[in-house]
Parts: C-alpha cells; sequence; structure tokens
C-alpha cells in the first residue's frame, strides 16, 4: 500500500515537471514569436521609408531634369531676337568726337585730350615766325627741313634720332664737329620749340617708359632756351603705309597710335601744344595717305609742303 502511495506521488511530480516545461516552452514561443513579430513590423516600416525616400528623390531629380531642358531649350526667332535687341541697347553708341577724331588721325582715346590739340587758325603764319624756332627730331624731320620749303628756324636733326641715344649719340654735325643734341642746343636762340620723336621708339615694350622718357628730354631742352617759359610744340608721329614699309614689322600704324596717346596725355601733364599733324596726313583710317612716301615713312616733296603749310595754320596766337 505504500508502495502506491510512492508511484503516485513520482508520477505526480513527473506531471508537474511536464507541465512546467510545457509552460516553459510556450512562454519561450509567446516571447520569441513577440520579438519576431516587433522585429518584422519594424523591418516593414523601414523598408516603407525608403521606398518613400526613394520616391522623393526620384521626383526632385525629375523636377530638376524637367527645369534644365526647359533652360537648355533653343530659342524662338523672337526670343533670339529680342535678346540681339537687347544687347544692342546696352552698347554704347560711339561719341561724334571719337568717330571724327578716328577720321582725323586722333588715336582712340585721344578725345579726352583734345584740349591740347592746337586748333586751326584763319590767318596762316609766315616763315619770320620760325625765326626763334628750333625744330628737333629724326629722319623724318631732316626730310621735313629738306623738303618743305621752310626759310627760317633752326635744326637739330639727325637720321636714327630716339631718346635712348639722345645723352649718348654725338649725331648732329655742327662747325666744330659732331656734337650731342643738348650741346649743339647751346649756340641756338630759341624760344619756340617743335619736336618730334617717337617713329624710332615704335618697337619698344614699355610705351609709358617712352612717355617718362620724352618728358625728360622737353624738360632738358627747355633749360637751353633763351625765353624762362618757351612755347612747346609736339608733333604727333606720322602714319606709316604698311605694305611699303620694310624696317620691321613693329613699324605699324597700332604702335603709332599707342605712342601718340602717350604723347598727348604728356602733353596734357606738361601743358604742352600737341600739333596734330595725321589730320592732314592721314587716310581717314589710321594709315599714311597712300604714295605720300615711297618707303611708307619718309615723306615726298609734296607731303612734307603739306606739313608746313599746316604747321602754319596750327599755332598758339601770342596775347
Amino acid at each position: 500500500m505504500e508502495q502506491k502511495k510512492k508511484r503516485s506521488t513520482r508520477q505526480q511530480r513527473r506531471s508537474g515537471l511536464i507541465i512546467n516545461v510545457l509552460t516553459l516552452i510556450v512562454l519561450v514561443l509567446v516571447v520569441f514569436e513577440g520579438k519576431s513579430l516587433i522585429s518584422l513590423f519594424s523591418r516593414e516600416n523601414i523598408q516603407e521609408r525608403i521606398r518613400q525616400e526613394e520616391d522623393e528623390v526620384f521626383a526632385s531629380a525629375n523636377l530638376l531634369s524637367s527645369e534644365s531642358e526647359e533652360t537648355e531649350a533653343p530659342q524662338t526667332g523672337s526670343d533670339a531676337e529680342s535678346e540681339k535687341t537687347s544687347e544692342a541697347q546696352t552698347e554704347e553708341p560711339e561719341t561724334e568726337a571719337v568717330v571724327l577724331g578716328r577720321e582725323n588721325g586722333i588715336p582712340d582715346g585721344g578725345d579726352a585730350y583734345m584740349d591740347i590739340v592746337v586748333p586751326e587758325q584763319a590767318v596762316a603764319l609766315d616763315d619770320s615766325y620760325f625765326e626763334d624756332a628750333v625744330f628737333i627730331g629724326d629722319s623724318r624731320m631732316d626730310g621735313f627741313r629738306n623738303f618743305s620749303g621752310i626759310t627760317k628756324g633752326s635744326f637739330v636733326t639727325a637720321v636714327g634720332m630716339e631718346l635712348e641715344n639722345f645723352y649718348t649719340d654725338a649725331q648732329i654735325a655742327t662747325a666744330q664737329g659732331n656734337a650731342l643734341v643738348m650741346d649743339a642746343l647751346k649756340n641756338i636762340n630759341f624760344s619756340k620749340i617743335y619736336m618730334m620723336l617717337g617713329t624710332n621708339e615704335l618697337g619698344a615694350y614699355d610705351m609709358d617708359a617712352v612717355k617718362e622718357s620724352y618728358r625728360k628730354v622737353l624738360s632738358d631742352i627747355k633749360t637751353r632756351s633763351a625765353s624762362a617759359d618757351p612755347v612747346v610744340y609736339v608733333y604727333s608721329v606720322i602714319y606709316v603705309e604698311e605694305p611699303l614699309v620694310t624696317t620691321g614689322d613693329y613699324v605699324n600704324n597700332a604702335n603709332v597710335d599707342t605712342i601718340n596717346l602717350k604723347i598727348m596725355e604728356m602733353c596734357k601733364e606738361e601743358g604742352y601744344h600737341y600739333i596734330n599733324v595725321n589730320e592732314v596726313l592721314s587716310d581717314g583710317s589710321h594709315s599714311l595717305i597712300s604714295g605720300a612716301a615711297s618707303d611708307g615713312i619718309h615723306l615726298n616733296q609734296e607731303y612734307c609742303r603739306k606739313w608746313l603749310d599746316y604747321t602754319k595754320t596750327h599755332y598758339v596766337p601770342t596775347v
């Protein structure tokens, strides 16, 4: 009897143990499945959000693409014409002074210095005006002395004269032999200065340096004058006929305009008078009149006479 009771007790314990194990298994399954479901739901949410982000990105890309196509779309005839009209309206028209200056041999930009350009006078001078004048310059000025017909004035000229060799080369023939320009001026009584240099400087790399050299040369020449305040006339560098020039491609009219603009600036700053002889020697297109010089540089007699006539009608009246 007692044995039966023991068996019954064991069976109860086993049953209780099995129930506990089963209960534990169920609990584990419930927890595991619950976490799985939560994880599943979470993944689904994440995937859904990713899909939403992708849709937004693609939508933005399509919008940008559409805008780009609209921007790059070719203009219609009316749109293109409208744009051309707008651009044309923004371009400033050339002033009458600029156009007139170009036709008369004034370099572009020179219209700002027109107050130092000697105007034409109603009455022409006679040669007596030049009795106390000195003409200084290179071979072009030498040609003026020989072919213009001028009868008065002193000349200090030399082939190849330039600002660089002004103080170094004894290139002026005098009764005492060849002399420097400044030494030759000691024996001349003058109160008017006519100056033309620059043709031999057309190949210079620094036109501002040329301008400063010109300023110094004229300042020193003034110290040799019999007058405390001599009248200073500076001729424009004369244009060339480019197809005939054989001395170098730097001898061209673009460089002539550049150096003349620097000379005008210097005259403005120093109060000198600029004689624009290109007005009578230019063809109206920034070039020497065709046929005025057999080599494209040195004027023949006819045009040297025109140069003198121009000088006689362009002067500063005495008060």
